[in-house]
């Protein structure tokens, strides 16, 4: 594996963690206010505006780590699967975010 190999294998990583960890933030920070501030929010209200959205943006971000891993191993059977992945993932931010929008 060249140079830019392993960077780019380094940056696929970084997304997918960060992704990870934007998603757990949503969740732990939608519970803490389900417990701790029942009376500001309701719990369907801070589920769709906390939750849906930190979900929506992880889910972009691991679309752009899906990319760069095409990069990484550029074989036909690497497309087909990511491109399977992203066409996945591309229609649950559109549900999602279809959700968010009309929901409020």
């Amino acid at each position: 594996m060249n140079l830019f190999n392993t960077f780019l294998h380094y940056i696929y990583n970084f997304f997918v963690v960060i992704a990870v960890l934007i998603m757990c933030y949503g969740f732990f920070l939608t519970i803490y206010k389900i417990i701790f501030k029942r009376k500001e929010v309701s719990p369907s209200d801070s589920i769709r505006n906390g939750f849906d959205k930190s979900v929506l943006f992880g889910l972009q971000i691991l679309i752009v780590a899906d990319i760069i891993e095409t990069i990484i191993a550029p074989d036909l059977l690497s497309v087909a699967r990511v491109f399977g992945v992203v066409i996945i993932r591309t229609i649950m931010s559109f549900s999602l975010n279809w959700e968010i929008e009309n929901h409020h």
